[in-house]
């Protein structure tokens, strides 16, 4: 892979000046929203733009930022994300074409949103993103139940699932509208936390049906806390009766246990790999369960179909979760102690869901940047049984920097992969991060998609960014 081309982190100005074939400065991006285009030496446009950050205005003079990343046939990136309007938020899909620039034939000059529920505040995103066949793109995430309520009852939330024709318009074919709305349960409040129906990923499976990675209201008189729930949708984003119970499948660990949902990948036979964390016993560890293609736990995987692992002592949280090779990868972050700061952390599973000694070291994989806060958000795996990993580093107590990081077949960081296996981008904010990746069908490429995070405090807006790698 070759060296990324913006950084502007003191501590590699020199190898800027040295080996790098472009250093960009990480300037605001004009407000046409035409991504920053990045040239080699001599001036020569690199298409696509390989390890040069890219950022891009989405919705003009508001926040926006992409979380969520899906490559086409035509080796077209998809970011889904969210842009603001004024106090509340609207989902969005942003496409880029193969040469790393916005299509203006898709959606209003390259992007598409939709406000599924007017009048909300900070809730409605997208996260989760898959390109069905025909080019049609469905994303989903959490939004205001609904927007009018007041106290408690504000903080209920659902799920949603949108799709966009090829052109970036709603798809009235889908849902109603081009939308389904999913409640599974109704919202509680548990002292200070308020827990509704939320979601994180999205995975798409054969014949076009979605899964969506969330979680519900538990089950039963009095609960208070949150089970995993998976719900299957058909092509058309009814719900599929042969999955679960009525499409859903809930898994919970126990009554007061509350689990958090995050990504899925699936088996090449079908089952369906789920990740998240959960507080048991007072520690966050990570949770890996298994569903077949009826969305029944899997017994030959974990304990009756989960497994619940403490990585570190007090904290071990889990983002994504990818096949590498013969292993799942899953990424996200951790620390030993309450006190502590939190480090990346990634963990090798069988494929029968035990921890793999063989990798990293006793199945974990662990990247403190600089004694600061430092953390994984998504994972993919590589045609080689490798990853590469994608959220943010620490390098100074007050700026955040993205991160991309590379592991090798055997499990371990590649050490010709920037500094000791990964590498911070300063994208131009005190608050970058990537959470979104993404490998190219044809495998030529690696997307990852994220934030330049501005100064809360500051006039200026965050903008969403784009890194295209060579795997």
């Amino acid at each position: 892979m070759s060296v990324f081309a913006v950084h502007r982190a003191a501590v590699f100005a020199a190898g800027c000046a040295v080996v790098l074939a472009a250093c960009s400065t990480g300037a605001d991006t004009p407000s046409s929203g035409a991504p920053r285009a990045s040239g080699n030496a001599e001036g020569v446009l690199d298409v696509p733009p390989f390890d040069t950050v890219q950022t891009t205005g989405l919705s003009g003079s508001e926040h926006d930022r992409l979380l969520g990343a899906v490559i086409d046939a035509q080796n077209r990136l998809y970011g889904a994300g969210w842009v603001a309007s004024g106090a509340d938020q609207m989902m969005a899909v942003a496409r880029f074409r193969s040469n790393g620039r916005l299509d203006p034939g898709y959606g209003n000059g390259g992007v598409a949103t939709v406000n599924v529920a007017p009048g909300g505040k900070a809730v409605e995103l997208a996260r989760g993103i898959v390109v069905q066949s025909g080019g049609k793109v469905v994303v989903s995430g959490p939004i205001e139940h609904d927007p009018t309520a007041s106290g408690d009852a504000a903080k209920d939330t659902d799920i949603a699932l949108v799709r966009f024709d090829q052109n970036g318009k709603l798809d009235a074919t889908f849902g109603t509208g081009g939308i389904v709305k999913l409640d599974l349960s109704t919202g509680v409040a548990d002292g200070t936390a308020y827990r509704g129906d939320t979601t994180w990923g999205l995975t798409g499976l054969a014949n076009d049906k979605l899964a969506v990675i969330g979680a519900q209201v538990g089950v039963g008189e009095g609960r208070k806390d949150h089970d995993f729930a998976v719900v299957r949708l058909n092509a058309d984003g009814t719900r599929d009766a042969s999955f679960g119970s009525a499409g859903v499948a809930v898994v919970g660990i126990g009554p007061g246990v509350s689990e958090t949902p995050k990504n899925a990948v699936e088996l090449p036979d079908g089952r369906l790999v789920v990740t998240g964390y959960a507080n048991v016993d007072g520690i966050v560890k990570v949770v890996l369960f298994r569903l077949t293609p009826q969305g029944a736990l899997d017994p030959t995987f974990g304990t009756g179909g989960v497994t619940v692992a403490q990585l570190l002592g007090n904290v071990a949280e889990s983002y994504g979760v990818a096949l590498a090779g013969n292993r799942l990868v899953t990424t996200g972050y951790g620390k030993d102690t309450a006190d502590a700061k939190v480090d990346l952390i990634t963990g090798g599973f069988t494929l029968d869901g035990r921890l793999d000694p063989t990798f990293g070291t006793n199945g974990i994989v662990r990247i403190d940047v600089a004694g600061e806060d430092d953390r994984g958000r998504h994972i993919v795996g590589l045609p080689n049984g490798g990853a590469v990993l994608v959220g943010s580093g620490k390098p100074t107590g007050n700026n955040l920097d993205a991160m991309v990081v590379k592991l090798t077949p055997a499990g371990l960081v590649d050490t010709t992969f920037g500094t000791n296996g990964w590498r911070l981008f300063d994208i131009g904010g005190p608050n970058d991060a990537f959470f979104g990746v993404a490998v190219s069908p044809d495998k030529s490429r690696v997307a990852v998609v994220g934030y330049m995070g501005r100064d809360t405090a500051g006039s200026e807006k965050d903008d969403s960014a784009v890194l295209w790698l060579k795997p």
